[in-house]
């Protein structure tokens, strides 16, 4: 997260008897907290689009706790060809009832209150329901004077529909896009349809792509320092204090690694050698 300039998530309560799925249900199995009150669907529905996301490129973080100020997951949206990818604070509404233009305002309420790291410009909100967008609360996405996703994604964690303002699309630039894939279903017929995030036209990659490209760049990029491993630390310690933007370069054209020139990393690699002598 360093490296990358990625925001660090709030930490979780300590008070807090889980962080992943397993063992939520653990904990539920323990507590004999049943499966139909609202607390376990809602806390099962955020666990499920944390990882359902994970293949729209978006690595999330649960904030849990009563003192979460109205966002649920907060995380980053690691789309192609973004260098800095956009921070996203995500609301997750495992309702039965018709929702309506109200839970937009709400939404728009976490901007305020959100956590450090996931303030100012660059920000995406976003919604996640297994119900559908009613005609208000599109045309309440739409009016919104802030960047807006809504994702209907059902309680089993199938992506069915993504809907977004053109406000998204001045954060993130004009290559979004939903494609549509259609999976076997019980009976094993390939009717069930499950929308996909694109970008240019190209399926995504998954986060777990992602965070396999940042390791390997991350290698490169400490290669250039002529340094152990054993040194990494101080290498970024010096590069943050030298270049305090510098970060690897994970979608140049040309194969770069680094957004510094010769000079300005022969000035690292000098600085690291009078600190070794």
């Amino acid at each position: 997260r360093r490296l990358y300039k990625l925001p660090h998530p709030p930490t979780p309560p300590s008070s807090s008897s889980h962080t992943t799925l397993p063992s939520f249900l653990a904990h539920a199995s323990r507590t004999s907290l049943p499966p139909t009150s609202t607390t376990y669907i809602g806390t099962h529905y955020e666990y499920t689009i944390q990882s359902t996301l994970r293949s729209s490129a978006l690595l999330l973080h649960r904030t849990g706790g009563r003192s979460d100020a109205g966002t649920d997951l907060v995380g980053t949206w690691h789309l192609p060809a973004h260098e800095h990818p956009p921070r996203v604070l995500v609301q997750c509404k495992a309702l039965k009832t018709k929702l309506g233009p109200n839970i937009v305002r709400e939404l728009e309420g976490t901007f305020s209150s959100a956590p450090v790291g996931w303030r100012g410009t660059g920000v995406i909100g976003m919604l996640v329901s297994p119900r559908e967008a009613t005609r208000g609360v599109r045309e309440a996405l739409t009016r919104s004077r802030f960047p807006l996703v809504w994702c209907l994604v059902g309680l089993e964690g199938r992506v069915r529909q993504v809907l977004w303002n053109e406000r998204v699309e001045g954060v993130v630039g004009g290559g979004l896009g939903i494609g549509v894939v259609y999976c076997a279903n019980e009976q094993g017929d390939n009717r069930d349809a499950e929308a996909r995030v694109t970008w240019d036209g190209e399926e995504v990659p998954g986060i777990d792509n992602v965070v396999e490209r940042m390791e390997v760049m991350q290698r490169r990029w400490f290669e250039l320092w002529d340094v152990g491993e054993e040194r990494w630390e101080e290498v970024l310690g010096v590069v943050e204090r030298l270049f305090p933007f510098e970060k690897p370069l994970l979608y140049a054209r040309d194969g770069r690694v680094s957004g510094l020139s010769e000079e300005e990393r022969e000035l690292v690699r000098r600085e690291l050698k009078s600190r070794s002598t």
